[in-house]
């Protein structure tokens, strides 16, 4: 049953949205499903979040967060052009500045089994325009120190299949367990052979052996199986197939999208269908950047319009410890667009206000 959606036309889809629009359609801090204190906290079953000081202040505009398996911290420090290394208490280890030749501006993060670090930078082709490369950076014939870590250029959104277009951006990348990776790609021109809006699983060293194009997806619309506008991508704990997909749109639609591969039918589909009973497919997103997963499946859904943060079970149930809002003040963000879990912290790259945030469950605390 779970295939016939995605060769529904949307005007069949759309009977489900109006199933929906009493779960959606929230406006900007839209957190009125929950009870509020007046500092922010949700205070579900005296479960709260609390954050944890000092905050850390010595980034512009970060894009991204991740705990790598060192475990180290790892920030896109967006507009200072570097990635910086920290440890978990917050002190700088070092950084590599990610500008170059037309380079500026890493956006993305992730981290393979060789310690590897892939980051997503922007890259200038004319005055008005740019495109995204992926660049590997070899961590341990550094000393595992990122200042000392060569940096490989591996594949531009211009590159790597059938067609090229300049308009092309890569959004999102996350690795599996073999080191193969998955990127998620946006762009206008999505008629015909090669559509920009595309996932694409990239295989490499030091160099490009093989990327391919998953197929059974549409290129646009807001339907459960859309690439339209994909934000980010995550693959599921140890899994060697399934992900996740958040959709930055402000269309009305599904947003956060957790696919499982079936082996019998050869194909993917959607964790979760608009006629279930999960809260993750019903919820109406404002603009999800980024999403985090514990290890007990749980989701972190980084909401940049709305400057908050969900909690979703593996079952899709939203669970106490959301909360947000917009400011700069405790618990508020501004823009937030990075999300990382480690140790029962959570981790976010509070955009906007220029800060890394950390919180940690009012049970975990001693």
């Amino acid at each position: 049953m779970k295939k016939v959606y995605k060769y529904l036309p949307l005007f069949l889809i759309s009977g489900f949205f109006a199933l929906l629009v009493y779960y959606g359609c929230e406006p900007k801090l839209d957190l009125a499903q929950f009870p509020i204190t007046n500092t922010g906290n949700i205070t579900v079953s005296d479960t709260t979040y609390v954050q944890q000081y000092p905050v850390w202040t010595q980034f512009n505009a970060p894009e991204d967060i991740f705990v790598g398996k060192e475990p180290l911290i790892y920030v896109a420090d967006t507009r200072n052009n570097r990635v910086v290394q920290m440890d978990l208490g917050g002190s700088e280890i070092g950084s590599i500045d990610m500008s170059g030749i037309n380079v500026n501006f890493p956006k993305k993060i992730t981290q393979d089994n060789n310690f590897d670090l892939l980051v997503i930078c922007d890259s200038a082709v004319s005055q008005f325009d740019t495109v995204s490369v992926v660049y590997r950076l070899k961590l341990v014939e550094g000393g595992g120190i990122i200042s000392n870590a060569r940096k490989i250029r591996l594949l531009s959104s211009l590159e790597g299949t059938v067609l090229s277009s300049s308009k092309r951006k890569f959004t999102g990348i996350c690795t599996f367990p073999d080191n193969s990776f998955i990127l998620t790609r946006t762009g206008p021109n999505n008629s015909g052979i090669d559509p920009d809006n595309a996932l694409l699983k990239v295989r490499c060293n030091e160099s490009v052996q093989n990327v391919t194009t998953y197929t059974g997806f549409q290129t646009t619309g807001n339907g459960v199986y859309s690439l339209e506008k994909t934000s980010s991508v995550l693959v599921q704990r140890n899994s060697q197939t399934d992900f996740i997909l958040t959709r930055n749109t402000n269309d009305f639609g599904f947003k956060v999208l957790w696919f499982e591969y079936e082996p019998i039918d050869g194909a993917y589909e959607p964790k979760f269908l608009p006629e279930g009973n999960s809260d993750l497919i019903k919820k109406q997103f404002g603009g999800p950047a980024s999403v985090a997963m514990d290890q007990y499946m749980n989701l972190y859904v980084i909401d940049a319009a709305y400057d908050s943060v969900y909690k979703y079970s593996g079952s899709g149930k939203l669970l106490p410890g959301s909360f947000g809002g917009n400011g700069a003040g405790e618990n508020k963000f501004n823009r937030p667009m990075g999300v990382a879990f480690f140790d029962k912290v959570l981790y976010i790259a509070d955009t906007g206000n220029n800060r890394i945030i950390r919180f940690k469950l009012s049970t975990d605390i001693n």
